[in-house]
This record gives structure tokens, C-alpha cells and sequence, in this order.
């Protein structure tokens, strides 16, 4: 699995809006898109972009990730979008919007490569594709697969609304979450859960990522800098958690060093299955930074 980061948050802010965009610079979430496309009226299209080229040019990101979510591969905008690339001098994270099928992604990916001939200090850069329609939850396997640069799904829940008419609930939006967690989870990429609306309303945020969380979502979109902290630490593991991973972690390996196959830790069966759910758990503590301060 190819992966540059945990994204427990991600937060978009909309180009079209300088303030928004220094505030969101402040936020400590896991990655951070400026959004070309839907927030972005299309009068305002080419505005966005200087902004996005102004604030790359004063920002010192350090090890803060960021990237822009472009317009589809079907808009006029499109090569306008990636054009832009050619003059920021960063490492991008591009998020492909209304990825239809595999030759949405295909498209991207082969403009990007030639954008990487031109700036080489842009290479490489990785795909995060929104599944925003019936279409391309239909395509999902294809169109995660299509390259090596594809390295996370993201589930666009407000036009896959618009177009099935589901209702935004657990229960209307739970065959479209679990599809794309599954697909993810088969082409060895991380799966990113919708936008929470209300972004006011943390209590009901923090539902709903726990319900992401337990469905198999590595992380959640957040559209306010207060959504940021809610999801950071949902998504990651808790000190509870750690312990027990660290326990059953050391129990194995020392078993295994003693030749002995199955175990039991805290009256619970351990076998390969187990350990491999231990081992993803200590691998996002140590990601994020929280293994070594939890002991046991």
C-alpha cells in the first residue's frame, strides 16, 4: 500500500477565499486541500487560482501535507487547473472530483506524468478520487485501480444524494459507505469518509465519525478548522487500544519465539487474523505519533 500519511482529517477550503485559506493553514489537520471546483463559482475560477499561487509562494507548509481538489476531467476548467501546477513548486496531493469510470482517473494520471516532466520537484504526486455518483460506486474497483498514483477513495455524498435521492442517515448512506470501504480495502488504498454538513454541531460530528470509524474509514472530510480536532482524534487509536495491541503484539512474538502457535490474552484466542488487526492499529499509533507515549 502505497501511502504518505494517515489522513484521519482532511480539510477543504474553498480558493476563492483568502481569509479562509490562512485560517485553515492554522488548522493541525493530517492534510489540507484548496478546493477549485465546487465552492468556487465559475466567475471565479481563475481568481482562485492566483490566490492558491499566492499562498503557496508565502507558505512554508514544513511537514504539513496539502494538495487542491481540481475540476472534473469533463469541465472546461480542467487543463486550466493543472496548467497551474506547472507554477507551484510544492508536492500535491490532487483530488479528482466525479471520478465516473477508470478513464477519469487514466486521463489524470497521464497529465500529471507530463506535468512531472516539466517539474520534476512535483513528482510524485499522488490521486485521491471522490466517488460522487451511482456511476462510479458501479466502476469503484476500476477506477481505484487504474494507477499506482490513486492512494485513497473519498466518498462525495452530496451529488450521490442528489442524483439517488437517499437520505443522509446511517442507514441511507450505508450500502454507498460500505461499498467504497470495501473496494478500498481490495486495491490496498485508504478509504475517507464524507463531509459532516454541520460543522456547528460537533457532538453529532463526532457520531458520525465513530460510526466511520467502525465501518473501516481511516478518516473524514471536514469543512471547518473546529471539525479538525474532533476527527483527529476519533480516527486515531485510543489509549485503551494501544495497550491492548501492545500486549497481544508482545504476547505472539514471544510465543513465537518460544515455538508455541495459538494464544490467549485476556481470555481472548489470538491467531494471524488477530495479530494483523493488533499490527494496523500499532502501525496508525506510531503514525500518529501516540505509541511510545502509551505503556503498559
Amino acid at each position: 500500500m502505497i501511502e504518505r500519511n494517515i489522513y484521519r482529517s482532511t480539510l477543504v477550503t474553498p480558493a476563492s477565499n483568502p481569509k479562509m485559506m490562512e485560517k485553515a493553514l492554522e488548522a493541525k489537520s493530517d492534510l489540507l486541500i484548496f478546493d477549485l471546483e465546487d465552492a468556487v463559482a465559475p466567475d471565479q475560477k481563475a481568481a482562485a487560482r492566483g490566490n492558491l499561487k499566492q499562498i503557496v509562494s508565502k507558505t512554508s507548509f514544513q511537514n504539513k501535507e496539502w494538495g487542491i481538489r481540481i475540476n472534473g476531467v469533463q469541465t472546461p476548467f480542467f487543463l486550466d487547473d493543472l496548467l497551474l501546477l506547472l507554477e507551484i513548486p510544492y508536492p500535491l496531493t490532487v483530488v479528482l472530483p466525479k471520478a465516473n469510470s477508470r478513464e477519469d482517473v487514466i486521463i489524470l494520471d497521464s497529465m500529471l506524468s507530463q506535468v512531472a516532466l516539466k517539474n520534476p520537484a512535483l513528482s510524485p504526486i499522488w490521486i485521491h478520487v471522490l466517488i460522487e455518483s451511482a456511476a462510479g460506486l458501479e466502476e469503484i474497483n476500476k477506477i481505484f485501480q487504474a494507477c499506482s498514483r490513486v492512494t485513497a477513495g473519498v466518498f462525495g455524498a452530496g451529488d450521490y444524494r442528489a442524483e439517488t435521492g437517499v437520505t443522509f442517515s446511517k442507514d441511507g448512506l450505508f450500502y454507498a459507505r460500505s461499498r467504497i470501504i470495501s473496494a478500498a480495502a481490495y486495491a490496498g488504498i485508504q478509504a475517507i469518509d464524507l463531509v459532516f454538513p454541520d460543522f456547528r454541531n460537533l457532538e453529532a460530528l463526532e457520531k458520525d465519525a465513530q460510526f466511520g470509524k467502525e465501518l473501516g474509514y481511516s478518516g473524514k472530510w471536514a469543512i471547518h478548522p473546529a471539525q479538525v480536532e474532533v476527527l483527529n482524534r476519533v480516527f486515531s487509536p485510543t489509549p485503551e487500544e494501544v495497550k491492548k495491541a501492545k500486549k497481544i503484539i508482545n504476547a505472539y512474538e514471544d510465543a513465537k519465539a518460544k515455538g508455541i502457535g495459538a494464544i490467549t490474552v485476556d481470555n481472548q484466542m489470538i491467531d494471524e487474523a488477530s495479530l494483523k488487526i493488533m499490527q494496523r492499529r500499532a502501525n496508525l499509533a506510531k503514525k500518529v505519533g501516540i505509541w511510545d507515549e502509551v505503556k503498559i
